[in-house]
Order: structure tokens, then sequence, then C-alpha cells
């Protein structure tokens, strides 16, 4: 039975989501990638939006750096979220084995899909296209910024944790850095 979760939306009503998001790799050329990449660029960041950029920013970056892989988060068929694997970025700053990682950037969760588990299942979902990615990678690390109360609980409840640093140089403050081990 599929894993699913029942929360109240604001306006009272019970939504229920089957919470086993797929990740599909958007840099594939396939029709199904196309259709995916139309729709996350469709998808709305929700109250922390000052703390990511939108898809329809981000997807035309990752496309020209040969070293960043877009996926949508792909729910019931359909496109909830959005993020992008790195292999270089600020990984140097984050790691003295930036050889050995993958940098978990961009990543959200449409917000009418949020608070039904799909970010913490997302990210429990990173271990094949994270392993498809960065073949040598056994980690991925992602910052996030401190004042993101709800990011922070959906990464620790997706199985990263933090590492003890903060990273400082970005535009909108200090930001933690949180790891996940690749399973093999």
């Amino acid at each position: 039975m599929p894993n699913t979760r029942t929360d109240m939306s604001q306006n009272g009503t019970a939504r229920t989501a089957r919470c086993a998001p797929e990740l599909v790799r958007l840099d594939t050329g396939s029709e199904r990638a196309a259709g995916l990449r139309a729709a996350v660029v469709r998808l709305r960041l929700g109250p922390g939006r000052h703390f990511a950029d939108p898809a329809h920013e981000t997807l035309p970056r990752a496309d020209a750096d040969p070293n960043r892989v877009p996926f949508a988060v792909v729910n019931e068929g359909e496109a909830v979220g959005f993020g992008i694997l790195d292999r270089r970025g600020n990984l140097a700053e984050l790691t003295p084995h930036p050889e050995r990682a993958v940098l978990l950037r961009a990543f959200y969760i449409d917000p009418a899909r949020q608070g039904l588990g799909l970010g913490r299942a997302a990210c429990n979902a990173l271990d094949p296209i994270a392993r498809d990615v960065a073949p040598d990678a056994d980690t991925v690390l992602l910052t996030v910024n401190e004042r993101n109360p709800a990011a922070i609980r959906a990464y620790l409840a997706g199985g990263f944790d933090y590492t003890g640093d903060r990273y400082l140089n970005g535009d909108m403050g200090p930001q933690f850095v949180l790891r996940r081990p690749i399973a093999r």
C-alpha cells in the first residue's frame, strides 16, 4: 500500500497525497522530460520564496552548466517540485572532499502541495538520481537559510543531518550546511 498523508488545507478541507514521489531528470531530451520541464516552470514558490529562485530562472542556468542536472519531483503523475543536483557549485567551500559530494540546490515543493510530506519523501528518494548524476559521490550536501524553519524540518525529516558548519557567503544571510549519505 502506498505511503499516504492527510493534512488540513488552509481553508479547512482535508488533503491527501500519496507520498512516493519520483525524481525525474529534466536533461534527457525525452518527451516526458519536455512535458515536466513545462510543468516545473509553472510551479510557484511558497512563503520562503526569497530563499530560492523559481525554476523559470534556475532551469536555464542549469541547462547552460554541464555540472548541473535539473530534476522534477513527480507525484501521482504530476510535477509537484523542482531541484538541481550540482557536481561543482560551491562544494569546495562546504567540504574538504568536493569530489565525493553533490550539491542539492534550488529545491522546492509547490506551496499547494506543501505539508503533505512530499519534501521529506523527495529527500528520501534522492539516492538513485544522486548516484546517476555523480557516481563517485557518497554525500548530498545543501545549504538552508537559518530563517527557514519549514525547509530545515523537511530536510531533517528527509534524512539530512547538520554538519556543524554554517555557510556565510549567501545573499540571504547565514545558512546551515546539511548532509545526507548516498546509499549504495
